[in-house]
């Protein structure tokens, strides 16, 4: 007979929450090919978990919702930005700086990525960047250009405090908004789960159906 249990748990010993599922198997008897199909399978997903412990890399997905328009002195509690990062904190000092990042995604801009393109056709930069893992504090400055013969925008964000955007085209004159953080302005973070989670939770899954179809075979 084959037992197999999942137990999911968080964990936050980085400062960043994870998700962690620890699989439990054991059996009092297999055949000799099903015997053979699980060890490989718990082996497949040993070598993963140990894969990805090797690289600390964690990413994270953020968004900032509720901003008060800079022009009109309105307050939208449903205007939304979105980004997301990825890195390592390589040095254990609590804090992802811009020099430990492999990924930086804004308002649906890319600023860093490995083997991308940053900002497609136009210019962008990110100036600064801390993330707290303890506190889950974020702080980033990023700015970006667009130009071409017939239209030219810029646009630039201070987190934490504003986020500005200008437009010019020829023969429709020019855009810009000015939307700034107040004390309503909401912030999530969260940690995106590690591969090591998916591989294991693919096992138990297939552990469990293999079990159930054993049952029903056998009942038949």
């Amino acid at each position: 007979m084959l037992r197999v249990m999942l137990d999911g748990r968080a964990t936050s010993s980085d400062g960043s929450a994870k998700l962690t599922y620890h699989l439990l198997v054991s059996w009092n008897f297999l055949e000799g090919w099903e015997s053979a199909m699980w060890t490989k399978l718990l082996c497949a997903a040993a070598l993963g978990a140990a894969a990805a412990g090797a690289s600390a890399e964690t990413s994270w997905d953020f968004s900032y919702t509720g901003f008060l328009n800079g022009e009109t002195n309105v307050f939208d509690p449903t205007l939304r930005y979105s980004g997301s990062f990825a890195g390592e904190d390589s040095d254990g000092n609590g804090e992802l700086d811009i020099t430990e990042l492999t990924h930086f995604s804004w308002d649906d801009k890319l600023y860093i990525d490995r083997g991308g393109r940053p900002c497609g056709p136009g210019q962008c930069e990110l100036h600064k960047f801390t993330y707290d893992l303890g506190l889950s504090k974020l702080n980033f400055v990023s700015e970006w250009t667009y130009a071409d013969d017939a239209s030219r925008s810029s646009g630039s964000t201070i987190a934490g405090s504003q986020l500005s955007f200008f437009g010019y085209t020829q023969g429709g004159g020019t855009i810009a908004s000015n939307l700034l953080w107040t004390p309503e302005t909401r912030f999530v973070i969260n940690a995106v789960p590690e591969p090591a989670t998916v591989v294991m939770l693919g096992v138990g899954l297939a552990a469990i159906g293999a079990v159930a179809r054993r049952r029903q075979g056998r009942a038949g």
